[in-house]
């Protein structure tokens, strides 16, 4: 297990976020998990850091074979998914994601075409947001799934 990078670091670039394989683990109470797979490391260190400051610990990941390992080691509450990644495409990992459980998948990508939102809510995603998308607009999406998941239990 790895325990969390000291706030300095994990503010580099150079440096991609890794969590225990649990919250207790590193003794943080029962906060959501999220885990941004996006290859652009700067935009989703800062999503990550935003996330923090909403009350989430999040991880990254800039390819599919790491969101898989993220989500085998630890199944999140949310995973944000930019549609074009380095190994493959986003939109096709929505059904496998989740199959690992319940969780809500959140679409954040830079192609704004409403036939690719139609489908990533067609294949299980609760949102599917258009970069540059405000922080309050990605907690609102958050929020609400939280909120149905709660009801539904």
């Amino acid at each position: 297990m790895e325990a969390p990078c000291p706030p300095a670091e994990r503010r580099s670039p150079a440096r991609r976020r890794n969590f225990p394989l649990g919250p207790l683990a590193a003794g943080i109470a029962m906060q959501p998990y999220a885990v941004i797979v996006d290859d652009n490391l700067e935009s989703s260190e800062t999503l990550a850091i935003l996330l923090e400051l909403e009350g989430y610990t999040a991880a990254t990941a800039a390819t599919l074979a790491e969101a898989r390992a993220r989500i085998a080691a630890r199944r999140p509450d949310a995973l944000i998914l930019d549609r074009a990644l380095p190994d493959g495409q986003g939109m096709d990992f929505v059904s496998e994601a989740l199959s690992a459980g319940p969780m809500t998948v959140v679409m954040l990508t830079g192609t704004s075409d409403p036939g690719d939102a139609a489908e990533a809510i067609r294949r299980g995603a609760s949102a599917y947001l258009v970069k540059p998308a405000t922080i309050q607009q990605l907690k609102a999406v958050l929020d609400k799934a939280q909120q149905a998941a709660r009801q539904a239990a």
